[in-house]
């Protein structure tokens, strides 16, 4: 297993659509084994492979911590979601040391295929709900700061521009998510 550089804004590989994993092999595995690894350095909570420079449509997420799965999330899709809305705050490995409020869906259901190829599906609420769609988002070339609306954009505009000079935000803050698993 290797710890891998995870990318932060402005970096032009994070604004990229990801391709669709078409061999499920020892590769991948040890992509996915990477990735975790990673993730876990970083103290997150999930992570796409677009956010370690590989513009494949997977992503990792561990939440078990918060009573939710731990799981290898290879070419999802939104299958449904929830017209009902969660608010909360949001941070992201690639915006380090800011958390913003966004509001997301609060129930989503994806589909997606396992390690061997084999279709699945899985739905999640609240937190995990978040996760999927913050990690899915990244592989269409979304970075969540960049959908926030437009009075949050406004009020973190600083932040977001000393991050994408190298420099950490006024405040450095992690979500609460994150701090309860790093301590």
């Amino acid at each position: 297993m290797a710890v891998r550089k995870i990318l932060t804004i402005p970096d032009p590989v994070l604004y990229q659509k990801a391709e669709p994993v078409a061999k499920f092999d020892r590769k991948l595995r040890g992509l996915a084994r990477d990735m975790f690894e990673t993730m876990y350095e970083a103290s997150g909570v999930g992570l796409a492979a677009v956010q370690i420079g590989v513009l494949q449509r997977l992503l990792v997420i561990d939440l078990e911590d918060q009573g939710f799965i731990k799981g290898v999330f290879i070419n999802p899709e939104v299958l449904e979601v929830s017209e009902e809305m969660q608010e909360g705050e949001e941070g992201c490995l690639s915006v380090p040391g800011l958390s913003v409020p966004h509001p997301r869906p609060r129930w989503v259901k994806i589909g997606y295929q396992d390690l061997n190829g084999t279709k699945r599906t899985v739905e999640g609420e609240m937190l995990l709900a978040r996760a999927f769609l913050h990690e899915m988002d990244h592989l269409d070339g979304k970075v969540f700061v960049d959908q926030l609306e437009p009075d949050m954009k406004l009020e973190f505009a600083e932040d977001i521009e000393r991050i994408k000079a190298g420099k950490p935000p006024r405040e450095s803050k992690k979500p609460a998510y994150r701090r309860a698993r790093s301590a």
